[in-house]
């Protein structure tokens, strides 16, 4: 071997002995600069406000500004691929939904892996979905209206926020559980889904709470179930669909924190800590409880098993219920 050749060899061996301590050095000064949190939705939902609450929070505990970007489009995913091909720094994160697990089910064809391409942080916050009825309809309980429902088999309609949304997979695994023919109608959000079933347009909704709280309490809808395993403390009266008569039925939207595939476990391990720093802070719970919404936080690696169980049920329930997405 000639003396350039193995000069380069040395400098590239060097290198290698390194890479270790360079990134556990990153890592021991992470963060130096601000932090992004990618919301892949627009401004001013649920997520949305609740990843601000947190941002604040985990920025003081940081000693860095930690801000958020609202990323929308193509149900999510645009903002998800950006995060997935950033770089693993720790820098720029994502506050995945259950909107990109139901993505997996969805859409064949993503341009990244939803399992794979990410390092689980923590689960931030679980909500539960609301089923409310017009107070036109004679029932007064879930299992009256699953009964009226079968007795005219598609005679009934619920409003969602659009095909592929939460709301929709809940109303669907709603219906395989009860077995009950109730057609889906689809809307543009959440907003509109709510507002016809106000008007009477429709008899069902399926929501998120803090959607359609405001109508139960005037009386304009009458919540008959929330779609998580205990109560809801906005809607402390109604009670769950496993209450009602469908044991261990569970269809909530959920938040979690996650970083691109490659971030150095020390930082994964500093924003574990903080982020469950964050999440115990009362004051954080209760701003979580007004958007009907609760902690959750636990290791990243129980994330990680509740995102692959929660990508498995979902795929299920698309595939049963045969639910495609047009184009």
């Amino acid at each position: 071997m000639n003396k350039p050749m193995r000069m380069l060899g040395a400098i590239g061996a060097l290198a290698l002995a390194l890479a270790p301590w360079t990134t556990g050095a990153h890592a021991q000064d992470y963060p130096s600069r601000a932090v992004r949190i990618v919301v892949p939705y627009a401004a001013g939902g649920s997520t949305d406000i609740l990843t601000r609450l947190v941002a604040q929070k985990l920025g003081a505990r940081l000693g860095q500004t930690v801000f958020v970007e609202n990323k929308p489009g193509a149900n999510g995913v645009i903002g998800t691929e950006l995060v997935a091909k950033s770089a693993a720094d720790g820098y720029t994160l994502l506050m995945m939904t259950n909107g990109q697990t139901i993505n997996v089910g969805l859409n064949s064809k993503l341009p990244f892996d939803t399992e794979k391409d990410f390092v689980p942080l923590v689960n931030v916050a679980v909500m539960p979905n609301a089923i409310c009825i017009h107070p036109s309809h004679p029932a007064k309980t879930l299992r009256e209206f699953v009964d009226a429902a079968k007795a005219k088999p598609g005679s009934l309609s619920y409003s969602h926020a659009g095909v592929g949304s939460p709301q929709h997979l809940a109303g669907e695994l709603f219906k395989l559980v009860t077995k009950a023919d109730i057609v889906g109608i689809p809307y543009k959000g959440g907003g509109p889904a709510v507002a016809d079933a106000v008007a009477g347009q429709v008899p069902m909704v399926v929501a998120g709470i803090p959607a359609i709280s405001q109508h139960v309490s005037s009386g304009r809808l009458r919540a008959l179930a929330v779609t998580s395993l205990t109560r809801s403390q906005l809607l402390s009266g109604v009670p769950t669909v496993a209450e009602s008569g469908y044991a261990g039925f569970e269809a909530n939207f959920w938040i979690a924190l996650v970083a691109p595939r490659g971030v150095p476990p020390e930082i994964v391990q500093r924003l574990n800590a903080e982020l469950n720093s964050v999440l115990q802070d009362p004051e954080i719970g209760k701003q979580f409880g007004v958007q009907g919404a609760s902690p959750v936080g636990g290791t990243p690696a129980e994330l990680g098993t509740f995102i692959k169980n929660d990508i498995a049920t979902w795929i299920r329930v698309i595939r049963e219920a045969n639910i495609k997405v047009a184009g």
